[in-house]
């Protein structure tokens, strides 16, 4: 679809067409947050020799990237077509709403991870197990640190994803009121937040570790804020630009990321097939490194623009399962974080031999896929009445 106004006019003056534009649930949006977690789960568990096939080894981006830009994408059609049609307040209302659910869920995390490598260090006397979750501090004074925990300063490994999305979702009520204005409006102040934070340094304090938080919000909101400007883009009637030229320098960045990763480094008797060290990039994931941002946009626009949202094979056998995976992302979430800690201990206490590997992550990635399936089946059997017809306003996401 094309807005009357065009892309230009809807870019600097945040024109659109007058009434909701009907919106159908993209299923791409679905697949590749179904993916996205299931990458994530894999690359959480330490050891994993799966990760070499993972987008971090392929390239300058990984699941994290994917998985912001999906949730700013998602937030903006789940509740800002709501704060258009409903008023500010409610869709605000919505978000709150949310956010108290992700935040519920990271504590609920917190308690499971705590609980989890306190047996498993004690049990088998192996102390590393709070060096590798940076969990020790927890031990040495609870009552501090449960206050810590709850002002989202103590945030261990495996628990640093949900506290970003609680405060990306926060701002979404003003930066949806900023992309009304004007697109250009919105992404010129999360550019400036962003080079802000990475000229003066700012970021939020991490007690766990004694650093600061593994995924600065203050850079990562300008990968969300595309998200949601590419939303609003969509509820507007924009069409997202298919330029050749475009497409070039994606798949340029794309296959740069794949020789400058050098996966092949991994088989015996290419480990010298690599980039010279003169030509390395800085790929700094807790500030959001330009190249990591370049690198996930220009596979985010290759999907977009190439891949159509009704080919048949994104309904069919696995496309069907991550599809369902995606529509349930927060308990699929949880429970890859869940998951991966278990797969964790598996490996270092039983071995990382090929048939260990296979166990972790065939039980892993299955438990997800069966849980999706589950949750979907559930989902439809307790349905009152079958759902009206989606409008811009009305889309939900998982």
């Amino acid at each position: 679809m094309s807005s009357p106004l065009g892309f230009g006019s809807w870019f600097w003056f945040g024109a659109s067409p007058a009434g909701a534009v009907r919106v159908e649930r993209d299923p791409r949006v679905d697949i590749f947050r179904g993916l996205a977690l299931l990458v994530i789960f894999i690359d959480h568990v330490a050891g994993n020799v799966l990760i070499r096939l993972t987008p971090s080894s392929m390239g300058f981006s990984d699941a994290a990237e994917a998985f912001v830009l999906l949730a700013g994408f998602s937030a903006a059609l789940a509740y800002g077509g709501v704060m258009d049609r409903r008023g500010w307040l409610t869709g605000t209302a919505q978000v709150v709403a949310r956010i108290w659910k992700l935040y519920l869920a990271h504590l609920g995390l917190f308690v499971f991870t705590a609980v989890a490598v306190a047996f498993m260090a004690v049990r088998f006397g192996n102390p590393l197990y709070y060096e590798h979750v940076a969990i020790l501090p927890f031990f040495q004074d609870p009552a501090t640190t449960i206050l810590q925990t709850v002002a989202l300063l103590f945030l261990p490994n495996y628990l640093d994803i949900l506290p970003l999305y609680v405060l990306l979702l926060a701002m979404l009520p003003l930066l949806w009121v900023l992309a009304r204005k004007a697109p250009a409006l919105a992404l010129a102040v999360s550019v400036g937040l962003y080079a802000a934070a990475l000229e003066f340094g700012w970021a939020l304090p991490n007690l766990s570790t004694g650093g600061n938080w593994f995924f600065n919000p203050f850079a990562w909101q300008l990968i969300f804020t595309i998200g949601v400007v590419a939303g609003h883009a969509l509820l507007s009637g924009v069409a997202l630009p298919r330029s050749p030229v475009l497409t070039l320098v994606a798949l340029a960045v794309v296959a740069f990321g794949l020789v400058s990763a050098a996966p092949w480094a991994a088989v015996p008797g290419f480990e010298g097939v690599v980039l010279p060290d003169e030509w390395r990039l800085d790929l700094d994931k807790t500030n959001l490194s330009m190249w990591r941002l370049a690198h996930a946009l220009s596979l985010a626009y290759l999907v977009a623009a190439h891949v159509p949202r009704d080919a048949r094979w994104l309904r069919a056998g696995a496309g069907a399962l991550l599809e369902q995976a995606g529509r349930h992302s927060l308990p699929l979430f949880c429970s890859g974080v869940i998951l991966s800690l278990l797969g964790t201990f598996a490996l270092t206490e039983i071995g990382r031999g090929w048939a260990m590997q296979v166990a972790v992550n065939v039980v892993g990635i299955g438990s997800l896929l069966l849980m999706a399936s589950v949750l979907e089946w559930y989902r439809g059997a307790t349905a009152k009445a079958p759902a009206p017809a989606t409008t811009a306003g009305e889309v939900k996401t998982a």
